[in-house]
């Protein structure tokens, strides 16, 4: 499988499948794909506790598997609001902005995380986690930062500009409340988030759901 990244300003995602090859998508993130390719929906998680969790986090019931059922390589395109940025997992799990996974090469596990630290530290009460084994896609307004945090070290950040935080748990996320914060134009709180563990953050800022 080859995956490309193509677009400048506004990215779209290009994925090259052998034949036998899959790849999972967000429901309605297609743009095109090539003849030979079979799509078929199932429920986003196994269970009525996970279909529903799929649905609180931002996504759709439904996850679109693409299955390269040819015997020559056939093309999908897969589109983004702005960029995207690719995140490898490796059995991790990672905590991210509602509604921001466009796709995998892999399936993975895509519920809902009830968040204290994200609701008093401006991310939202509902975020995104996902986990498993793949490479996946996520949605960012600009060319993302990447900061691998090591342990003890921490950074105060921006909540809306936070795509997704992997290897990082609820314990590591601080809110920082003060006056400062709003008059400097950055609103009453800020997110202090303490090594170790990658954060990744998009240039433009994200609107911030409960």
């Amino acid at each position: 499988m080859n995956c490309k990244l193509v677009g400048q300003s506004i990215q779209h995602l290009e994925v090259t499948l052998s034949p036998g090859e899959e790849f999972y998508a967000e429901k309605g993130s297609v743009i095109y794909l090539e003849e030979g390719v079979d799509k078929a929906l199932s429920f986003n998680g196994s269970g009525l506790g996970r279909i529903l969790g799929a649905k609180f986090s931002g996504e759709s019931l439904f996850i679109m598997r693409l299955y390269n059922a040819s015997n020559r390589p056939r093309k999908v395109a897969l589109g983004s609001n702005f960029g995207l940025l690719p995140v490898k997992l490796n059995g991790e799990t990672m905590v991210c902005h509602r509604g921001v996974y466009v796709g995998s090469n892999n399936r993975v596990s895509v519920t809902t995380k009830l968040s204290i630290a994200g609701l008093t530290g401006g991310m939202g009460l509902r975020l995104q986690k996902i986990q498993g084994n793949a490479t996946v896609f996520l949605d960012t307004n600009g060319t993302p930062i990447t900061i691998d945090l090591p342990y003890g070290e921490t950074i105060e950040v921006d909540e809306d500009h936070i795509i997704a935080l992997k290897n990082i748990t609820e314990r590591q996320m601080h809110a920082n409340w003060s006056l400062g914060n709003r008059i400097s134009g950055e609103g009453w709180s800020t997110m202090r988030i303490t090594g170790p563990g990658t954060i990744y953050l998009s240039p433009g800022k994200f609107f911030t759901p409960i």
